[in-house]
């Protein structure tokens, strides 16, 4: 598993999830193999206090994985220990809560070898809803919900990004690994650490790539499910979830970007005539946007402060 040459290393960054980390593995194990490129299985334990060193060992003589403790907190921190330690020109970052389609490793490694020239590329996501969907979900794309469920999804075709794409989510992208390195990796200061939530660490990561002249690959091929935890979409969870989102945009995106409390209750307010026209999807999505302006006010303040 360490030979000199790897095609694809696969990544997980992983911190106290060891029952979705297990899913995840019994999908690796069942993937399609491939006689294209060797493939190598690296997990980034970012300081797992539960049972995931047990979990991962459980897999011993049915996938090949080597394992590093990170024991700086932040999944930056964990995803540039991945790009560090991997073997393999291409790395395939995975979140520690998907289940990947049987042809996930194929479509990737066949799609890259395809594409000499991108530097990253983006999977598709879906929803794994565990079951029947939430019944607030009414089958409507909203793009702050999207981004809560860590959907992307641009179909099933295989073919460059465009500028005007949103760039990869980071649960099933594939980043050239000498490129990243040459841009630093990702920054530290953005991204979850721990139990504290956090975001823009990926946007902040492709904006300067695309600045570089890197170009892009969507893979619809390569699918994967992303897990559905009702507890991230509860009012209080999803306005944490918008003010982290426009602190991340301010830092990222645009530095001068600013919001407004006026802004922030007028989506509650907003939300509330969702939520009584029983369209529970819309409501969840003022929610995010009045963190989000909560989250650019706060920022204006705490500059001027």
């Amino acid at each position: 598993m360490m030979r000199s040459g790897l095609f694809v290393t696969v990544a997980i960054c992983t911190y106290n999830r060891c029952e979705s980390l297990a899913e995840t593995l019994a999908t690796l194990v069942a993937q399609q193999r491939t006689e294209a490129a060797d493939w190598q299985v690296l997990i980034v334990d970012n300081n797992s206090s539960d049972a995931t060193l047990r979990v991962i060992s459980g897999f011993a003589g049915r996938i090949g994985v080597r394992v590093v403790r990170e024991t700086r907190q932040g999944l930056s921190h964990a995803r540039n220990r991945a790009l560090r330690e991997a073997h393999g020109e291409w790395v395939l970052f995975i979140d520690d809560d998907v289940k990947l389609d049987p042809g996930w490793l194929v479509a990737w490694i066949g799609a890259l070898r395809d594409a000499p020239d991108a530097a990253y590329g983006g999977g598709r996501i879906l929803p794994d809803w565990g079951g029947a969907p939430p019944r607030w979900f009414h089958g409507e794309k909203l793009a702050l919900i999207d981004g809560a469920l860590v959907w992307f999804d641009l179909g099933d075709d295989v073919r460059p990004l465009r500028d005007d794409d949103p760039p990869p989510f980071g649960g099933n992208m594939a980043i050239r690994r000498q490129r990243a390195l040459g841009l630093n990796g990702f920054r530290t200061d953005l991204g979850i650490k721990g139990q504290e939530l956090g975001r823009g660490e990926e946007t902040d990561f492709f904006l300067r790539a695309r600045r570089k002249g890197a170009g892009g690959l969507y893979v619809g091929t390569a699918m994967c499910r992303h897990r559905y935890e009702p507890a991230r979409f509860t009012p209080r969870a999803l306005f944490r979830y918008g003010v982290a989102s426009g602190l991340a945009h301010r830092a990222t995106v645009d530095a001068k970007a600013s919001g407004s409390w006026t802004a922030s209750g007028a989506y509650f307010a907003r939300g509330a005539v969702q939520l009584l026209k029983g369209r529970g999807d819309r409501f969840r999505q003022c929610i995010v946007n009045a963190g989000i302006e909560a989250g650019l006010a706060a920022s204006v303040v705490r500059e001027d402060s």
